[in-house]
C-alpha cells in the first residue's frame, strides 16, 4: 500500500505555548509527555528579531547615504550626512506623534474619570 502524500492544510492545530514532547528521546511511551511552556526569555527572543531587522535596514540606509548636506533649523545650520539628517527628522516626527498621542490619552482619561464621578454642578438633580 502507498502512503497518501502529506497535505499541509490538514495538519492539526498546535497551541504554541503548550507543545507536548516525549519525556525521553528514544522512548516510545505515548502516555509519558512533558509540556514546554513559553517563557519570558523565549518571547524576548521572538521580539528581538523584528528589532534586528529594522536595525539592519537602518544601517544599510546610513551606509548608502553618506553624502553631506546642509541642514538649517531656525537660526541653526550645519552640515550632516544625509542619512543622519533624515533619521533625525524621523525621530523628531515620532517624538511629536508621541507627545500628541500622550496628550490625547491624558485628555480621554481625565474625561473618563469625570464621568465615573458623576455629574456635578448647579444642574445636578436628585
Amino acid at each position: 500500500m502507498e502512503n497518501p502524500p502529506d497535505d499541509e492544510g490538514t495538519a492539526p492545530l498546535v497551541d504554541p505555548q503548550h507543545v507536548e514532547v516525549p519525556a525521553k528521546a528514544g522512548t516510545d511511551h505515548g502516555s509519558t509527555s512533558a509540556v514546554i511552556v513559553s517563557t519570558r526569555t523565549s518571547r524576548a527572543w521572538l521580539r528581538l528579531l523584528p528589532v534586528l531587522v529594522v536595525l539592519v535596514i537602518i544601517l544599510v540606509f546610513v551606509f548608502q547615504n553618506p553624502k553631506d548636506v546642509k541642514v538649517s533649523l531656525f537660526t541653526l545650520s550645519g552640515t550632516l550626512p544625509l542619512s543622519v539628517a533624515l533619521l533625525g527628522a524621523v525621530i523628531l516626527g515620532v517624538l511629536m506623534a508621541l507627545a500628541l498621542g500622550s496628550a490625547r490619552i491624558f485628555q480621554l482619561r481625565r474625561q473618563f474619570h469625570r464621568n465615573l464621578e458623576g455629574p456635578k454642578g448647579p444642574h445636578h438633580h436628585r
